[in-house]
């Protein structure tokens, strides 16, 4: 199967399911698609929500509309599954209410505030809203790009144009295949960092570098070809200027490569069909050796390739965990 088969868009709504299944599917299904969650239904007798969901590997779209209903993320959820991974909170219709970090904020349609799942949160919302929630994996977005809640304004700038391409990506949702919606989701996430980050100081040649080789390692660390010494002579700097860069941020650009293709494999591990076998995988995720991928996989996230592919497994480094 080819990566450009794994791009999916998938349709729920509740008002096919009796008063007494709702609140229990939407459970079930906010979980599979966010990871561990505790819910506090408005009016469980009469609950109804719905969602479409546009995903490929670890990019994620959901448009969502439900009643009113409080989600938490509590500590232990926080400490039981590692998902480090933000997600983007853009309302269409009500409002919702953030709190993390003891900081509440409110967030109003033409705004959008991150929500990171590294620390407990609750997010509130009375009566029928609808919101885009829009997944951003761990580390994609620059360091001055923090998730505080604060509300970002997408009623002007590049905020305004944000808030566009999302809603055309889900617009499209039916025309897009897996490389035009990567495609557009790298571009928003690009211009996101912007958004929040709108005028950084002047960045060291050694920031640039950083931020340019984790970029391209985050594009391209499928290619089993690509090594530190070709990551650098494509970006045109020598590997040493590679190599003190990423030192200053804690890693190397042999490190850096292959946690993007662990990661990559993770994903592939969790949405690839049961027939997919392991060593595809594998390549597909640009390791050359399967035993190596094996051994490096089983240090990063703690059980092998095979076990994370088991229902329920337990990924200590995971995003995107099943509740």
């Amino acid at each position: 199967m080819s990566l450009a088969e794994t791009y999916s868009v998938q349709e729920t709504d509740t008002a096919v399911l009796t008063a007494g299944e709702s609140t229990d599917f939407w459970a079930e299904h906010v979980c599979r698609n966010h990871g561990t969650l505790g819910f506090r239904f408005a009016a469980p007798a009469t609950f109804r929500g719905g969602t479409i969901v546009q995903r490929h590997i670890g990019y994620q779209l959901v448009d969502f509309w439900s009643d009113g209903i409080v989600y938490t993320r509590s500590p232990k959820d926080v400490r039981e599954d590692g998902d480090e991974s933000l997600r983007l909170l853009v309302p269409t219709l009500g409002t919702l209410h953030l709190s993390q970090d003891d900081i509440s904020t409110r967030i109003a349609p033409g705004q959008a505030a991150l929500v990171t799942k590294a620390r407990p949160f609750d997010l509130e919302h009375s009566g029928r809203t609808r919101a885009w929630v829009m997944n951003l994996p761990a580390g994609v977005l620059p360091p001055g790009a923090s998730a505080d809640g604060a509300p970002l304004d997408l009623g002007q700038g590049l905020g305004a144009v944000v808030g566009s391409m999302i809603t055309q990506l889900g617009a499209q949702r039916r025309s897009l295949d897996a490389a035009g919606f990567s495609l557009v989701y790298d571009r928003i996430i690009e211009l996101l960092g912007l958004c929040l980050n709108p005028r950084p100081e002047l960045p060291d040649t050694l920031a640039a570098v950083d931020a340019a080789v984790r970029d391209y390692v985050r594009r391209h660390a499928a290619d089993p070809a690509l090594t530190p010494s070709t990551i650098a002579r494509t970006l045109g700097w020598s590997l040493r200027q590679v190599q003190l860069a990423l030192h200053r941020t804690g890693t190397t650009p042999a490190g850096l490569l292959r946690t993007a293709r662990l990661d990559l494999a993770h994903r592939l591990l969790r949405d690839a069909p049961a027939g997919r076998t392991v060593a595809d995988i594998a390549h597909a995720s640009g390791f050359r050796s399967l035993s190596a991928f094996g051994t490096s996989f089983k240090a990063r996230f703690g059980v092998t390739p095979q076990e994370a592919r088991m229902p329920g497994a337990m990924v200590s480094a995971a995003s995107d965990a099943a509740c």
